[in-house]
């Protein structure tokens, strides 16, 4: 049985590449897991998520959002980079069976800098930003010298009082 690949199935191959390219092998990415409170993901269990995917008669070892959260942390990446290669930006990835959207876009939709529907509501989306939160993201200016526009993200900083004030 041929099937599209799925973001689980994105993910686990992406787990596979930087764990292959950090030197980690899986019984070390399973003791990583386990010293941060995950002993879950033992080396059998990460060869299940990483194995069987080209598999036609088992069915491939899903990764959940807690897994993709403790695997981001025991490589030290962000989760984006797990869920959507950051390679070949215009090709396509699977969000559903029936909709996908190119990895760029689906990149910026998962780090909240805009919706991923083109015809979507962006009054909607921004409303669950939190106001330390919302940034508009940088742009070049006209005459391509520097970088305009506000770009803040995470939680307001608090303005040091100098002695003078």
């Amino acid at each position: 049985m041929d099937r599209a690949p799925t973001p689980s199935d994105l993910t686990a191959a992406r787990v596979r590449q930087v764990r292959i390219r950090r030197g980690i092998t899986v019984p070390m990415l399973a003791d990583r897991c386990d010293a941060i409170g995950a002993p879950q993901l033992t080396a059998q269990a990460i060869y299940k998520i990483e194995g069987q995917r080209e598999s036609a008669t088992r069915p491939p070892r899903r990764v959940t959002v807690d897994e993709l959260l403790i695997l981001a942390l025991a490589l030290n990446v962000a989760p984006v980079h797990l869920l959507v290669p950051p390679d070949d930006p215009g090709a396509r990835y699977p969000l559903t069976s029936k909709a996908t959207a190119s990895r760029s876009s689906v990149r910026a939709w998962i780090r909240g800098i805009g919706p991923i529907d083109p015809d979507a509501d962006d009054r909607e989306f921004y409303t669950e930003v939190p106001p330390g939160e919302f940034y508009h993201p940088a742009h070049m200016s006209s005459d391509g010298e520097a970088f305009v526009g506000p770009v803040q993200q995470g939680p307001p900083q608090k303005r040091e009082e100098s002695e003078d004030e």
